[in-house]
Formats: structure tokens, C-alpha cells, sequence
């Protein structure tokens, strides 16, 4: 008797049909096990993924800083050496101001100025200077026809011609940036420190002149250098990964005092408890790169990230009290500052981001 006449049997009489076999279901503790390895492996690889994927956005900013880099060496060779810096028409250059062309430039929203004369934002209007969060928008009645001062200067961008793709001024890592209102006698355009901010804003990757507004740029400038000064014996950086707080002058890098190691005068009052800066790196935790530091390029060509304070290690001028003649010796030699031959030479740049 085959095997379906008895199972046609067993139904007939009542009995339930034998159970085919197959394979066996999973228990509770089994699935539970297997929960456990996936989310397992889950906490060992995100943070190596996260690794990677910060690791590949620094290369990304340091490509984009070395690229900056080369269009502006380009520039010096049409320019005596000089890298780019925007006629000032500031009032507050005189006679006692060491360095007059320097002084005003971040009037032209800053370090945009030299890409963009259209800063209008994604919601500002070139008609109305308080619309919207806009940067600097040229002077003149024609819309095509922006210039840096109402009737003289030239009406393109100084590096509109040297750098291809405005993308380059981004950096990937850079997550947040703060909006200073740029109109004068505002509050915010005097005092540019994050507790002064009118908003804070997401950048991102300028895809005309239009987006070259200061909270869309992710770097910072050291104008009034030359790519080759025989006074200064060792390269020093000129473009590289700003910090949240307004980089002018004397502020950047938060404006820390190394003198008596402690928040300079009119910068950011607590930069170490508000925003965790770290002095020593000269960068705070939510600046492109955290607190690490800030990959810059410098005026020989090359490009690297940069771990010491840049302010303190090329632009502070050498401490020579208490040094004997060999020690003094032995600093020129090796030291970094552009401070070494020309104790004022630092006093001739100025820093906009």
C-alpha cells in the first residue's frame, strides 16, 4: 500500500494527515542571537565608516585649499608676486596706519570679494542691501556692471579668471557657518563675533557668484603676502580652513592671546568653555575639521594640514628676552614666523574669511 492511500486512509478515519517534512523554523533565542551579531557588527563599522568618511572629506578640502592655492600663484605671476589683495577704499586708513591698502578688506565680503560681486544668497535681493542673508553686492546702477568702489577699480572679480569652479571654495566637512549682516552701522557688520550673529546657516557648495556670500565659504585668507619675500625665510600659509567666528584681523583663530594665554581683547570672551576651542590647534570643535586643526596651502606651493596654532606659529613675532646669542641664532634659523627678519612684517597682512 503506497504512501497516499494511507494518508487518504487516516483522513477517512479521522485521523490528521502525517505532517510533510521540511525544515525546522527558527526559535525566539536564535533570532535574538542573530539580532545581536548584526547590531554588533553595526557598532564595530559605523565608526570605522565614519573614519572614512571624515578621512575622504579632508583630502577633499585639501585638494579644494591646493587648488585655491594654485589659482592664486597664477594670479602672482601677472601680479609682481603679489597674491591677490582688493583696493581699499576704507576711511580709517590714514597716515598712521601701517599698512593702508590692507585696511578695509572685508568691506567687500571678505574673502568672496575676490570671487564675487553679485553676493546675493538664496534669498537676498541686489536691490535691498537689509534682504534676506546677502553679502556685498557691487557698486553701480547697472546690475552687470558691479564694481568694487562706485567709479573707479575694475568691475571683475580679481580671481574670476583663475580658478575654475567656484565648488573649490567649499569644504565637505564644513557643517555649519554664522550670517553677519553686512550693512553699515548695522550691529553685527562692527563686532563679527558668533554672539553677534544675525543666523546661523548650512553652507553650500557655491554653484555660481550669486552663492559667494561669506557663510557659503569655508576658508580663510592671509592677504598682503608674496609668493617669494626674501625676508621671510620660511614659507608661511596663506589659504586654508577658517574658524566660525569672524577671522579679521587680529580675531582670527578666535583671537587668542598668547601672551598670557588667554581670550584676547575684543575676540570671542570664552572660546574654550562656549565652543571648545582648543588654543593649541587654534580650532574649535564645530569648525571644519573639529578641533584637529586646518589644512592650509603655503606660498611655495605645497599643502598640509596644519596642527599649531597658525597664528602663534607663523605670525607672532619671536620672543627674544632671555635667549642667549646661540639661542637667538638657532631661532632664526628654524623658526617659522614671518616675524624673524621684520618683527612687523605680520603687521603688514590682514586675515578675512
Amino acid at each position: 500500500m503506497n504512501r497516499s492511500i494511507l494518508q487518504s486512509a487516516g483522513r477517512i478515519a479521522g485521523q490528521p494527515a502525517a505532517r510533510p517534512q521540511g525544515r525546522p523554523g527558527f526559535t525566539l533565542i536564535e533570532l535574538l542571537v542573530v539580532i545581536a551579531i548584526i547590531a554588533l557588527l553595526i557598532g564595530i563599522l559605523l565608526p570605522a565608516l565614519g573614519k572614512a568618511r571624515a578621512s575622504a572629506q579632508k583630502a577633499a578640502c585639501l585638494a579644494n585649499v591646493r587648488s585655491n592655492g594654485q589659482a592664486m600663484q597664477f594670479y602672482a605671476e601677472s601680479n609682481r608676486d603679489y597674491l591677490p589683495v582688493m583696493n581699499s577704499s576704507s576711511t580709517s586708513a590714514g597716515l598712521s596706519d601701517p599698512n593702508p591698502y590692507l585696511t578695509g578688506q572685508a568691506q567687500y565680503g571678505g574673502l568672496s570679494g575676490l570671487y564675487s560681486l553679485f553676493q546675493i544668497g538664496p534669498n537676498g535681493d541686489p536691490q535691498n542691501p537689509t534682504a534676506g542673508q546677502r553679502g556685498f553686492v557691487g557698486y553701480g546702477p547697472d546690475l552687470e556692471d558691479r564694481r568694487y568702489q562706485f567709479d573707479t577699480g575694475p568691475s571683475e572679480p580679481l580671481m574670476a579668471s583663475f580658478l575654475d569652479g567656484l565648488g573649490a571654495l567649499y569644504c565637505p566637512s564644513d557643517s555649519l557657518d554664522y550670517y553677519w549682516n553686512p550693512w553699515p552701522g548695522h550691529p553685527s557688520n562692527t563686532r563679527p563675533l558668533i554672539d553677534s550673529a544675525d543666523d546661523i546657516m548650512v553652507p553650500e557648495e557655491p554653484g555660481g557668484p550669486e552663492d559667494v556670500v561669506h557663510y557659503n565659504i569655508s576658508f580663510m585668507y592671509v592677504a598682503g603676502l608674496k609668493t617669494y619675500e626674501a625676508q621671510v625665510l620660511q614659507p608661511a600659509p596663506f589659504f586654508g580652513d577658517e574658524t566660525n567666528t569672524g577671522d579679521y584681523s587680529q580675531n582670527a583663530w578666535y583671537g587668542w592671546n598668547w601672551l598670557d594665554d588667554s581670550p584676547g581683547n575684543n575676540a570671542e570672551p570664552d572660546p574654550v568653555g562656549m565652543y571648545g576651542f582648543n588654543p593649541e590647534t587654534g580650532y574649535a570643535k564645530d569648525d571644519n575639521h573639529g578641533d584637529q586643526g586646518g589644512n592650509f596651502v603655503f606660498m611655495d606651493g605645497h599643502a598640509k594640514m596644519v596642527t599649531e596654532n597658525p597664528q602663534k606659529k607663523f605670525f607672532s613675532s619671536p620672543d627674544w628676552d632671555g635667549l642667549t646669542e646661540a639661542e637667538r641664532r638657532e631661532a632664526s634659523q628654524n623658526g617659522t614666523s614671518i616675524n624673524l627678519l621684520n618683527p612687523d612684517r605680520s603687521r603688514l597682512v590682514q586675515t578675512i574669511d
